[in-house]
Formats: C-alpha cells, structure tokens, sequence
C-alpha cells in the first residue's frame, strides 16, 4: 500500500523502520452509486460488484431472499474443495440417479473422481453430481447442507439458506444477489475453481471410460472477457445467471442476475450490467489525494519528532464525476512512546466521497 522513508535520530530509526502504518479507515464512506443512466433490466435482483475494492456498482433490490436455483452449485463447489481430495473416487447412489433437472446422467454404482463430478457439476449443472458430491463429503444430503450454510456465514452470505446442494425449488432455499456475488468472489479467489468456471468444454471419465460435456454459461461465447461463472433455471427462480468478466486492463466484475423471464434476457442483463461497470467506472489509486509526508512525535526518545514519506497505493472504481468529489480528513495522531513496537498505528485516515 505504501513505500516509507523515517527521517530522525539513529536510535529512532532501529526502532521504527518495521513499524506498520495502518489507514484504518481507508474506505470511501458514501458508497451509493451515482448512476449515469438507470439500466432498464427485465431481472428482478441484480448487482455489479467490483472484485477489487467489493465495492456495489449497481444494484436491483440486491437484498432481498428469493430462490436461486442452480448458482447454490457454486458454494457446493466451495464446500467441496476445501474438503475433499479431488482425485478421490465417488460411487454413484440412487438419489443422484433419480434427482430431476439438468444430469450428467449417471447410473447407480458408476465410478467417477471427485474432480470429475465437480466439472460435471458446474459446466453442464448436472443436479446428479451435486448430489453425488453431497453424499461422497458428507453421507446425506442434510448433513452436506449443514456445512453449506456454515460456509456461507463465514463467508458473509448472512441470508443465504441451502436445503439442497443443487438448488431445486424447495421451501427454505433461498440467497440474495449480493450474497451470490460475494460467494462467486469467494470462489474465484481458489484457481481451480476458478479454471472450471472458465471452460466451454471438458471431457470426464465415467468408468474410465470418456465423456464429453459442455458449458451451460453462454456468457463464455457472447461476451469478450467472460470467465465464469454459473447459471441457473427453475420455475419459481427464474432464468438466473452469476457472470465474472476481464477486461483488458485485467479489472474483474462480477454480475447477478436472478428472476428474468428468458434466458436472452438474463444474458442482454449481464451484457448491459457489465458494460455500464466498464464504461462509467475507472480504477484510481486515491493513495494520490493523501499527503506523502507525515511528521510526528514519540514520547520518551532522544528527539521528539520524526517525519516518513510515503507513497500509498490503494485502488478503487469511481465514476469522473465522483473524482471530483473524493477528499480526505485525518482523523486521528495516534499517541505514540518508544519503545515503538512492530505494527503501531501512527496516523487514521478517512477518504469521503461527498453525496452532491
């Protein structure tokens, strides 16, 4: 975040050198978007989320608990990863065998490796695999949910609830589009999910013997960028659609859009969510607005005041118009006695953005 020169005695700067400066109120306190245009989207719940900085860029009642069909693959997939092997072998059970909705079509007693259920999975939404998934980790289906919306909490989804590791309609399974949107940035985060989200095509082996499987994401063939991530269809969901894009300057957003009436239209919602994230937004390092010198005192040393230079680097998506509203205050001279130990705050900053 910074780079930092102590100006002071000798004595002084043994101690200081290692001292951490910590900003800890770095982060613009009006968080609204300033929308250049009201998008007109057909979703019910939408959000754009910067990966960067988890700053909101646009939001459609992002709050509010609704179904979300199969997107509940991408915390199965969370779960799954982070405790089990992926080159261990999975046996197919009935309840993956009879599950309705999109299969990888398996039959019972099939052999498959975990890695293989996962990318049966999330590319073509097999409901079977989940299921498979949930009962190899876990025994039951229940007991797989429980460690679900354990995961979720954790991960700050606070209303998100998961009966089903595949999103079927059913009393109780619910999320909301910005808890879909951390979750999706969660994932993103493990690069091996992160390589499966990505893929059009894969070849899985079932019974050692090979079969291929395609992407349900159109996003990956429409929209330049597109790397991820899942989508989802149910009655009472909608057509739904978590999208994670790159552009060129290698700025990632994500997109959720659950409830719309068609799947053209969820992919039209995206398009549009991500291109207003694109075009309106660009990434500032507000380090810049901060000033590179601060002076300031420690009790008990041979001199009493001490200067560092610094140059911070802390990155942000922000509108033109909102650049010109951006200002700092110090908000608070940490008091200071040596000997100063390791990561003492010497100096708070807030940034503000101002409302008009």
């Amino acid at each position: 975040m910074y780079s930092t020169n102590l100006y002071g005695g000798k004595s002084m700067k043994k101690i200081m050198v290692s001292v951490l400066i910590i900003i800890s109120c770095f982060a613009i306190k009006y968080n609204k978007t300033y929308a250049a245009t009201e998008l007109k989207l057909n979703a019910k719940n939408a959000i754009l989320f910067d990966r960067k900085s988890k700053r909101i860029l646009y939001e459609k009642d992002a709050y509010v608990k609704v179904p979300n069909a199969s997107t509940t693959k991408i915390l199965t997939a969370i779960v799954i990863f982070e405790n089990c092997d992926m080159t261990e072998i999975a046996e197919i059970g009935q309840n993956a065998v009879k599950v309705t909705g999109s299969k990888v079509k398996f039959r019972k007693g099939d052999k498959i490796s975990i890695n293989d259920l996962m990318n049966g999975m999330l590319l073509c939404s097999g409901n079977d695999a989940a299921i498979a998934l949930a009962e190899h980790l876990s025994g039951s289906v229940e007991e797989f949910c429980k460690l679900m919306n354990e995961k979720a909490k954790e991960i700050g989804a606070f209303n998100t609830n998961f009966v089903s590791p595949h999103g079927l309609d059913e009393e109780g399974h619910y999320s909301t589009a910005y808890d879909l949107a951390i979750i999706a940035d969660y994932a993103l985060e493990i690069p091996y999910l992160a390589n499966i989200f990505s893929k059009r095509t894969e070849t899985i082996f079932i019974n050692d013997m090979p079969k291929n499987i395609s992407t349900t994401n159109e996003m990956l063939y429409l929209y330049d960028g597109a790397n991820g991530v899942k989508t989802g269809f149910t009655n009472d969901a909608g057509r739904c659609l978590v999208t994670s894009a790159t552009n060129k300057d290698d700025w990632q957003l994500i997109s959720v859009v659950l409830g719309c009436d068609t799947k053209n239209f969820r992919t039209q919602d995206s398009k549009k969510l991500l291109e207003y994230g694109f075009n309106n937004y660009e990434i500032i390092n507000l380090g810049e607005i901060l000033p590179s010198k601060i002076v300031f005192e420690v009790e008990k040393s041979k001199e009493k005041q001490y200067k560092m230079e610094f140059e911070y680097f802390f990155e942000y998506p922000l509108t033109a118009e909102e650049k010109k509203k951006i200002y700092y205050k110090k908000e608070t001279d940490f008091k200071l006695v040596a000997p100063v130990k390791e990561n003492t705050s010497i100096v708070k900053y807030s940034i503000y953005l101002r409302k008009f």
